[in-house]
């Protein structure tokens, strides 16, 4: 069992588990950026670190994963670090209820057809947006008018096609890091009236 400690975000403790994404330079420029409101909902919260760090910060924590191992991590990592988490079973939204001021969502974002079992947690398809379509095209009837999304995108991938593919909402880059083969970017996304 790895144990490993972040004492940058509140003192973390997290175990590291077999088959879930372990925190990343991804899950770490999403904790570095955010500013949660009250009511948070993380998708896809795989070791539970993003949601046991705004729990820790005060706010009421939502969380979902379709891995099992995942939400059992999820849960192992809040009673390590004596928070609670309300942790759903749910593919994206379908078992989602209910609106939030904060929803963020680290998803498999790398444009590959690696069919193995464990590339579900990096593997978007093809043009890496398999998933962020179905979360896009939902998230908005769960975000609160006032309330934002938290979403990390890839430069390998075609960021201005999707922004124009949901005109529902406007895209804010948030935050940014470059390696020698891709940029990530936090975005942050906001409802426009009406939708």
């Amino acid at each position: 069992m790895l144990i490993v400690h972040y004492e940058k975000y509140e003192g973390i403790s997290i175990e590291h588990c077999s088959r879930v994404y372990g925190p990343a330079e991804d899950t770490f420029l999403i904790m570095d950026y955010i500013i949660p409101g009250n009511n948070v909902l993380e998708v896809g919260c795989g070791t539970g670190i993003i949601s046991v760090y705004c729990s820790k910060l005060g706010r009421k924590v939502t969380c979902c994963d379709v891995s099992e191992e995942a939400r059992n991590c999820c849960e192992r990592n809040a009673i390590r670090n004596h928070v609670d988490l309300e942790i759903l079973d749910s593919q994206l939204f379908h078992r989602i209820e209910g609106t939030f001021d904060t929803i963020i969502f680290n998803p498999p974002y790398l444009p590959t057809d690696d069919r193995y079992e464990e590339a579900t947690q990096w593997n978007g398809g093809q043009d890496g947006f398999d998933v962020i379509r179905p979360f896009l095209h939902d998230a908005h009837r769960h975000l609160e008018d006032h309330g934002s999304v938290y979403i990390i995108l890839s430069s390998l991938t075609d960021i201005n096609t999707l922004i124009e593919e949901y005109p529902q909402y406007t895209f804010m880059e948030k935050a940014r890091q470059s390696f020698f083969f891709e940029t990530i970017y936090l975005y942050q996304l906001f409802k426009k009236p009406g939708h």
